[in-house]
């Protein structure tokens, strides 16, 4: 039986990383019979029937934005609907009576022309050289692949995309509209709707922005599930990139992030913040760095890819087939500790499989960490820790030469090892003192076609190896290693931001707050429970 999960993206942002994240696991679809996919796709994505009897396959999705801010995109898609009906709707009045007054059509993105053109010719594979993303994208419509199901899109028609005489940009604006009004009625509507259809609900993995309205909105819907379904919720605040010089928006911001926090520490069963910038708050900060990658922190379409990488990769533990006992609730449970409520995220991108060597040998030269944190403020700390990882794309012909060839491999403990899984386990019970690492294998690595951005160094292969000199080939797929941590580290993380938050000595300095109903009394708790947090994951906590 299918133990389902439903997915939720609140915010703009939110749903450029969502794009990225479906557009990747649609590219490690396996249409093979005779090579299965190792992932069970039917945990995130549901099937069902048009009404000209075509059978579909759409994620079991709900994503949540701004009017004006899907472009071309239609609210209910086309996938269940006929685009001529939608074009030509039946009138009620005679012709020549009624005036009609029609929005000029937003063009369709090239990259999505393309699409289409090649699904009705049977080929299905875009021309890349006509696609210039880093300058011609500016919404997440514009690169995403796969049709939706028409309950997918919701948008909130009380805000304007990019609106400044009104912004959605005040931690209250959402929190009452998921409180109050028409939204909220029909957004709980169709989450039951997705419910009902499934045979076993095992929980939500919800995706929200964290720094504007959005951030209250996550807040309401997390306050909701947890009330009406109790089922494990995992969530991912995200914190975009831009500019780092400081300015009053930046202290909102901040407000924002922190309210935001202390309702995901009452409701979320798990929550790991997830930034590209280093500090998070009040501004991005440095980007982080990864030794085979050069992005752009500014590109909203470049940072989403590299965060939804890390999703796609370490959720591989309640979505592997071969571990279909694995849920969402035990991934949650191995690192919500003492209340512990917060996780860090970490990636390697690509895992550095480097040419001509094995497994045994790159664990064995690795200089420097095996990862890289995604966390703002928080360096992930290997001892006394909890860890959650999966590494994808290594696999077992590379773990280690045959006995005849092996030479000074032989003299190597690991040596011993007969799979990936045992090698990287033993790996890390060495190099992770006092910790406890549950690891999850996947032998196929990442795909990363188009339109996934081409941030890879010329050093990269085809296949993700690593060499010491440009190779200039185009990057097809690559190993990642990705997971969530409990650990000491994270207590700097709440400190961070509860130092940032305090700056606001009342909240009365910014009057859309109290106007839209917080007030001071609310505030300074919100303080408080920032601060209790961060003591909880001090070594000292008992």
């Amino acid at each position: 039986m299918t133990r389902e999960i439903i997915t939720i993206q609140l915010g703009h942002y939110a749903n450029y990383v969502g794009a990225h994240w479906w557009n990747l696991q649609e590219a490690g679809f396996s249409f093979d019979s005779s090579k299965p996919s190792e992932i069970n796709h039917d945990v995130l994505y549901r099937e069902g029937e048009t009404p000209r009897k075509e059978v579909t396959f759409t994620p079991r999705l709900l994503a949540v934005d701004l009017k004006g801010s899907l472009g071309y995109l239609n609210e209910r898609g086309f996938l269940y609907d006929d685009p001529e009906d939608v074009k030509n709707p039946e009138c009620m009045w005679e012709d020549g009576k009624l005036e009609i007054t029609a929005e000029e059509p937003i063009p369709v993105a090239p990259f999505v022309q393309s699409l289409d053109k090649n699904s009705a010719s049977g080929d299905g594979k875009p021309d890349v050289t006509n696609f210039n993303f880093e300058n011609d994208v500016t919404s997440w419509t514009e690169y995403l692949v796969p049709r939706f199901h028409p309950r997918t899109v919701n948008i909130i028609r009380e805000y304007k995309h990019q609106c400044k005489d009104k912004p959605f940009d005040v931690f209250n604006y959402g929190f009452n509209l998921m409180k109050n009004g028409e939204f909220f009625d029909d957004f709980s509507d169709r989450i039951r709707q997705y419910a009902e259809e499934c045979d076993s609900l095992q929980g939500f993995q919800v995706l929200m922005d964290s720094t504007d309205g959005f951030s209250g909105l996550g807040s309401a819907c997390l306050e909701y599930l947890r009330d009406e379904y109790g089922n494990s919720i995992l969530a991912f605040p995200l914190i975009e990139g831009g500019s780092n010089e400081m300015s009053a928006s930046n202290l909102i911001k901040v407000v924002n992030t922190a309210l935001c926090w202390e309702k995901l520490g009452e409701h979320a069963s798990l929550f790991s913040p997830l930034s590209c910038g280093e500090q998070g708050w009040p501004c991005p900060g440095p980007q982080r760095k990864f030794d085979n990658l050069t992005y752009d922190l500014n590109l909203k379409y470049h940072t989403s890819a590299i965060l939804a990488t890390a999703l796609d990769t370490l959720s591989l533990r309640y979505r592997h087939k071969e571990f279909s006992m694995s849920a969402l609730s035990d991934l949650c449970a191995d690192l919500n500790k003492l209340g512990r409520k917060a996780a860090a995220t970490s990636l390697s991108l690509p895992f550095p499989m480097t040419v001509k060597n094995d497994l045994i040998d790159v664990l064995d030269d690795l200089e420097g960490p095996l990862w890289t944190s995604l966390t703002p403020s928080c360096k992930i700390i290997k001892d006394k820790s909890m860890h959650s990882l999966a590494l994808r794309g290594v696999n077992k012909d590379r773990l280690k030469r045959p006995l005849a060839e092996a030479k000074k491999q032989m003299e190597k403990p690991a040596y011993r090892c007969s799979s990936v899984h045992e090698m990287m386990t033993m790996y890390l019970a060495y190099s992770c003192h006092a910790s406890a690492c549950y690891l999850t294998t996947a032998e196929a690595p990442l795909n990363v076609p188009v339109p996934f951005p081409r941030i890879f160094n010329n050093n990269v292969h085809a296949n993700g190896d690593i060499a010491g000199w440009p190779v200039a080939e185009d990057v097809k797929s690559v190993p990642v290693l990705a997971g969530l941590h409990s650990g000491s580290g994270l207590a700097f993380m709440f400190n961070s931001l509860h130092t940032q938050a305090s700056r606001v000595k009342s909240i009365r300095r910014f009057h859309m707050f109290e106007e839209s109903g917080l007030e001071q009394d609310d505030f300074v708790h919100c303080l408080n429970s920032l601060l209790d947090s961060k003591e909880s994951y001090e070594d000292n906590y008992i």
